[in-house]
């Protein structure tokens, strides 16, 4: 019975001492024993499902909007998204659901467009959203700067998220709060999506947005 009692223990020391897992996959770090884990989100980085784009745009008159838009796919690889914006001056920032915005024309097509970063920049993997163009391309995010917007006439009925930020209000935001299951957003399948810094005043302001998701299908 000892001898079962002392095998047992030296077994223990050994997964202990060598950071192996220790039942139900649970993994514990060598030097000090104690439970390693992640969160969700962060899972999703290791696995190649995490993207990140930015803009930044100076406008100078009042309604001058910056814009990123984008279309979601029609799957059940729904996205997970978090916005962020500042402002150097008053503006407004909103997150919009099934926005209008003409496209197509000449004159009125995006400014450009941003490919997205895997932030596993080891992966391969691309992200399943796609650009507001006449001709959509996965993998894109669109942009506007003032000019770009203004031809496109955007126009929105579904804001939710509204926020002042910059000298007026925050001036950085978040979109919902300070961790990211307050924040987050689960996007809807098969839907056009902009996300809006639109300037209050006639100051020079420096508008940054900040996109970050990941894609997960959902269960």
């Amino acid at each position: 019975m000892k001898k079962i009692i002392l095998c047992s223990l030296l077994l223990s020391v050994l997964l202990l001492s060598s950071g192996s897992r220790l039942g139900f996959g649970t993994l514990l770090d060598s030097m000090t024993t104690a439970v390693v884990s992640i969160t969700y989100e962060h899972h999703e980085i290791h696995d190649g499902d995490t993207f990140a784009v930015h803009v930044d745009n100076t406008c100078t008159n009042t309604g001058e909007m910056t814009v990123f838009a984008f279309n979601t796919p029609n799957t059940t690889k729904w996205s997970h998204l978090v916005a962020s914006a500042t402002a150097t001056a008053a503006a407004s920032f909103r997150i919009v659901e099934a926005p209008s915005i003409d496209v197509g024309a000449p004159g009125t097509e995006e400014t450009g467009y941003k490919t997205p970063y895997n932030r596993n920049r080891n992966s391969l993997n691309i992200s399943t959203l796609s650009n507001i163009h006449s001709t959509p391309v996965v993998n894109r995010i669109s942009y506007f700067e003032e000019a770009a917007a203004a031809t496109a006439n955007i126009t929105t009925t579904t804001a939710v998220w509204t926020e002042t930020i910059g000298s007026a209000g925050n001036p950085a935001t978040k979109s919902g709060g300070g961790s990211r299951g307050q924040s987050e957003f689960i996007l809807k399948q098969n839907t056009q999506y902009a996300v809006i810094v639109t300037s209050l005043d006639d100051n020079d302001n420096v508008h940054h947005i900040t996109l970050e998701w990941y894609e997960h299908t959902n269960r």
